[in-house]
């Protein structure tokens, strides 16, 4: 599996919460609308992703050249 979370697309903040928002946002609909597989799936997805960009990422990492805000 391809994780390349250490990507300098996914260094700024706002970048990093929306690909934990669309999940969520995915999961709540599904919710709503009674599909819990789905939910539960992007539950999970976004749940790993929370985790990914925010539990274990390594604020001590390089900034890279065009890196303006974090």
């Amino acid at each position: 599996m391809n994780n390349d979370a250490d990507h300098p697309w996914f260094r700024p903040m706002w970048r990093r919460v929306l690909m934990v928002a669309i999940p969520a946002t995915i999961a709540a609909v599904d919710i709503y609308h009674g599909n819990f597989g789905w939910a539960l799936m992007f539950g999970g997805l976004g749940a790993y992703a929370v985790y990914i960009f925010f539990i274990a990422w390594n604020k001590d990492r390089p900034k890279a050249p065009d890196d303006t805000q974090e």
